[in-house]
Formats: C-alpha cells, structure tokens, sequence
C-alpha cells in the first residue's frame, strides 16, 4: 500500500526575500547553463543556489557545489530566509496553463512525502530507465543536504477524482504560495491542515498503485539514499526521514493533465537516401505526401491519423515534403521486436519509431541511443522542422503524444518504455515547498 504523510515542509519567507517569482525555478534537468545563470542574478536566494549549484575551478574534495548548496541552506535557515511550517500538512497544488492548443487547464495535484517502496513491490511503479550520471549526481547532494528541493511527479488512477473533490475544498481560499512560471504558468499552492481531508486523500491511495511520471533518477536516487542511511544509523523501522521522498500526486484521470510529445532529430547519417528510405518504409507503411506549403494539412493529418493507429512525420534535408507514415498492420512488424516483448510495449509509437523506423531501417539501436551520437530530442515540432531546414539535423521524426493509458499498462506490465517516451506538462518549480529528510 502508498503511504503517504504530512510534513513540516519549508518555504520561503516572502517578508525576508520580496518577489517569490523571484527565487522558483524549473526542474533542474531542463535547466540549460544560459538559464541557470539567469537565475543566479534574479535573486541572491533563488533555489538554484540550493538545487544546482555552480562549479568552480576551485572545488575540490572538501569543498565543492553540493558542500556549497549545504552551507547556503543552514544559513538561509539560520536566518529566517527559509522558514519551516509549525505543524505537518499536506499541500494542495494547481498549475493554471494553457495547452499548444490555446486550451485553459487547471492540473489538481498535492505534495506529500511518500514513504519510498522498491520497484518489485508493486507499489510504485516506472515507466523509464535511468543513467547513472544524474543519480550519482543527485545523491551527492542528498548526502550533503538531506533535503528534498523539489518533489518528483507521480500519478495514480481514481475515475471517480474524490480527491480532487477535497482539493477544491482548498481552492476556495487564497492561497499560501502564488507565482507564474516563465511559460506563463500559474502556480498555486494551498496549507491542508485538516485531519479529515488528510485521511480521506489517504484512504483513497491506500490500495493504488502509484505511477511515476516526472522523477525517476530522483526517486531511485532517494531509494539508494535510504539504503545507505538504513546502514549508517542501524534504523530500519521505516519511520525515518530518509525513507520518505517529497512527492507531487495527481490523478490521471485529470483533465487537466497533458503529455506532450519529444520528437527526434537525427544526424550523421552516411549514405542515407530519402527514396530508398521510402522505399523500404513503404513495406509496413502508408506513406502520404504532403508539399511544406500544406503543413497544416500535415500536421492535422498526423494527430487525427494518429488517434487510430501509429503514424509518424518524417521531414528531411532531401525533400521539400512533409511524409505522413501510418502503420499498416501490427503483426506484419512483430517479428522485428523482442518475443518476449509485452504487446503494450510493442503497440506504443515510440517502440515502432525506435524499433522499425530507428533501428530496422537505419542501424540506430540501443547502443547508437545510449552513446547519443545520432539522435537528438526535441519538444517543439516547429523547432524540429526548424532544425532540418538549418541544415542542423538531416531528418526530423514527428510524434503524436504518449497516452496516459498506455503509461500504465505498460507500468503494471513491469515493463519500461524507451527514453524520452513522455514529456508531462506543466513542470512542478523547485523551491515552492522544501522537505527536510532528517
């Protein structure tokens, strides 16, 4: 079973730091450096100083970016900068968007602190694999902070949404946290301090499974922060501080829950040949042809194609046309996947892309995927299309959105989609709630 708990969690004092849009920031894995700099000179106390601290050429053993992140949050709060809540709560949160589309969302969730479960229990599930580098990185400064800056983003199924019901109990208060993001997003974030709504969210999670969406190097890096916490102290009653991670939970029956897609650039490609290309793709595809002018035509073409079976934008270097790919039949490609692959995995777009279209048709596997040296991901299908038309990429794969159904069958099948298979929408901000894991 989820458990999941209130906590004393830590915020900024706006009475010491003014503006609070000021000190968030994005999640620390879609910082880039131009952007990370930017946050230094926003404010002195901005939470990158805490979550992704700046190298030097100084640093060393003793003293580095993790040991600096640690003396900036003892100080920050020794001095008032930081301020902890004087009882446990559990937080209510809304994001207020608008979609690509120019539709209004509001995604209802709440952070906790979950108490942290292996994979194999069945209790929390993932969707992706993980790299060694973040966690390696991440656990450091755990090891030097103890704390959580930021919570991971998971999601659990409940069609009948009870609990939103209680979350917008909340929302007819003002809120203890209010700032919009640089996409134009509305963060909001609200105290539950009674103990009837605090059971009830509980309740409802107790027999769930939980889905990590956003976050998995953080929680395994959590899960290894436990492991080696448990043998440091000798407490393995599963009531300490270090085995439990923040957590942002939101049902996924949400309607203002959104995926979009990553789709992907690829380069260096010797002697690649568009016809030939076609050609071979031509044996599982149906290809559609459309001139760049009609790009509209294409793109709607490829989400209302796509909402029946796979199908896929190709764009290249080679042709001024826009290809519309549709997969003609599941079976007839089964062969060239694993045996004992799960149908769930085979169905999903982004195995086919992977598998037939990447690896089948142009040598691109999971080795050439790892080493990163062809393919490149990119959010924006404009910025993709942009790319090729830069003469940045030879060819730009286009994707329609992973399903939120697809997610979990494939999680409860104990089964892990390829990388950059979902790219949730809004993003939680770092340094909205901190919990300390002591």
């Amino acid at each position: 079973m989820a458990v999941i708990e209130p906590f004393s969690g830590i915020r900024y004092n706006p009475e010491k730091v003014g503006d609070l849009n000021l000190v968030v920031a994005p999640p620390y894995d879609i910082i880039p450096e131009r952007l990370q700099e930017q946050l230094y000179r926003n404010h002195p106390n901005n939470v990158i100083r805490l979550e992704l601290n700046r190298e030097t050429p100084q640093d060393s053993k003793r003293e580095d970016r993790y040991t600096r992140s640690a003396a900036y949050l003892k100080e920050w709060l020794d001095t008032g900068i930081l301020i902890q809540e004087e009882r446990p709560v559990i937080y209510s949160y809304f994001m207020d968007y608008k979609t690509q589309e120019g539709e209004s969302r509001t995604l209802k969730g709440f952070i906790c602190r979950l108490r942290l479960e292996a994979f194999d229990t069945g209790v929390v599930l993932p969707h992706e694999n993980t790299l060694s580098g973040p966690k390696a990185d991440r656990l450091r400064l755990m090891e030097a902070c103890h704390t959580n800056f930021s919570p991971i983003f998971s999601l659990y199924s409940n069609p009948a949404r009870e609990i939103p019901r209680v979350l917008d109990e909340t929302g007819k208060s003002q809120p203890i946290i209010h700032v919009t993001d640089l996409d134009g997003v509305h963060h909001r974030v609200w105290a539950i301090t009674n103990p009837d709504a605090i059971r009830k969210i509980q309740k409802v999670l107790a027999d769930r499974p939980l889905f990590i969406a956003d976050g998995h190097h953080r929680y395994e890096t959590a899960l290894n922060y436990r492991n080696a916490m448990r043998d440091k102290t000798g407490k393995h009653d599963g009531g300490q501080g270090f085995d439990y991670v923040m957590t942002y939970i939101a049902n996924m029956e949400e309607p203002g829950l959104t995926i979009y897609p990553t789709h992907r650039l690829v380069d260096h490609l010797e002697g690649f040949e568009l016809n030939r290309y076609i050609e071979k793709a031509g044996a599982y595809f149906e290809i559609q042809t459309f001139p760049f002018q009609r790009k509209k035509d294409f793109f709607l073409a490829l989400k209302t194609l796509g909402g029946e079976r796979p199908a896929f934008g190709l764009y290249t270097i080679e042709s001024d046309d826009l290809f519309l790919l549709c997969l003609k039949n599941h079976e007839k490609i089964r062969p060239l996947f694993q045996p004992d692959l799960s149908p769930a995995l085979r169905k999903l777009d982004v195995s086919i892309l992977h598998t037939v279209l990447l690896d089948h048709f142009l040598g691109i596997g999971e080795k050439e995927l790892k080493a990163q040296s062809h393919v490149r991901y990119v959010k924006d299908s404009e910025d993709a299309i942009h790319s090729v038309n830069d003469r940045d990429a030879q060819l730009a794969f286009l994707m329609n959105a992973t399903r939120v159904e697809q997610l979990s069958e494939v999680s409860l099948q104990r089964e892990k989609m390829p990388q950059k298979s979902t790219y949730f929408y809004p993003k939680l901000l770092t340094g909205l709630v901190i919990c300390s894991l002591k």
